[in-house]
């Protein structure tokens, strides 16, 4: 690999690790959110200090020939992830907006009824 895309790899690691960091404490990002995307900028920084690794990853588990590819794959590994996870949240944040749904229906409905009682007792 050559010693720009190290340089680069570590740049970015690091701009977006801050950048992470910075929301999390700002409360613009919650930390359970973040974990995968702080991950995500560990990975960058280490590909130059773990290369060694990542190439022998690359040719003896994952039998692919160019170890640059490795990259793509634990990003978008990493992206997967997080789909999944948002998938779970979304899940259950309808749940509980149907649950909510239900709620207020069951209120409006007896909202209704008793302004109906009061009506009749008016009358």
């Amino acid at each position: 690999m050559g010693i720009k895309i190290k340089i680069l790899s570590i740049i970015l690691g690091l701009v977006f690790l801050l950048l992470v960091l910075r929301l999390i404490k700002k409360n613009h990002m919650r930390p359970a959110y973040a974990v995968l995307w702080v991950f995500v900028a560990l990975f960058l920084i280490s590909i130059p200090f773990l290369e060694f690794f990542y190439v022998w990853l690359a040719y003896s588990v994952i039998g692919i020939i160019d170890a640059r590819n490795i990259i793509y794959i634990g990003l978008i590994g990493f992206l997967l992830c997080y789909i999944f996870y948002l998938s779970i949240r979304i899940s259950r944040m309808s749940d509980q907006i149907q649950t909510l749904v239900s709620f207020l229906a069951i209120l409006e409905n007896k909202l209704r009824k008793s302004q109906k009682d009061k009506l009749e007792i008016m009358e």
